[in-house]
């Protein structure tokens, strides 16, 4: 696992800053899947709200499963995607950010 001091340097200081702030928080998704079409997945949050999201925001909404924390998701993502874990944390941030002001996650 990657020390904060092996990130910094290599992922934009603002970001790394949030993501220290909430690494060790567990998110729970919002919603119920309700499907998907041509690599766009769909996930419903009350009868009259459907968001839709890129291949990289589902798979990180399918993790927020309460149980694993921000780090953990950053290491599956990294190790599943063959990456270094500096190159996902400001995806993730981003991506977990813009879920949760929809109401995607809670955290």
């Amino acid at each position: 696992m990657s020390s904060e001091e092996d990130l910094r340097g290599k992922v934009n200081s603002d970001i790394l800053g949030r993501y220290i702030n909430v690494k060790e928080s567990k998110p729970v998704r919002q919603g119920e899947f309700i499907g998907v079409e041509e690599n766009k997945f769909y996930v419903e949050l009350g009868e009259e709200t459907i968001y839709e999201l890129s291949p990289l925001a589902y798979y990180i909404w399918a993790l927020c499963d309460g149980d694993h924390t921000i780090e953990q998701i950053a290491q599956d993502i990294s190790v599943n995607a063959s990456v270094e874990l500096s190159e996902v944390i400001e995806p993730l941030v981003i991506v977990l950010d813009e879920m949760k002001k929809a109401g995607l996650v809670e955290y």
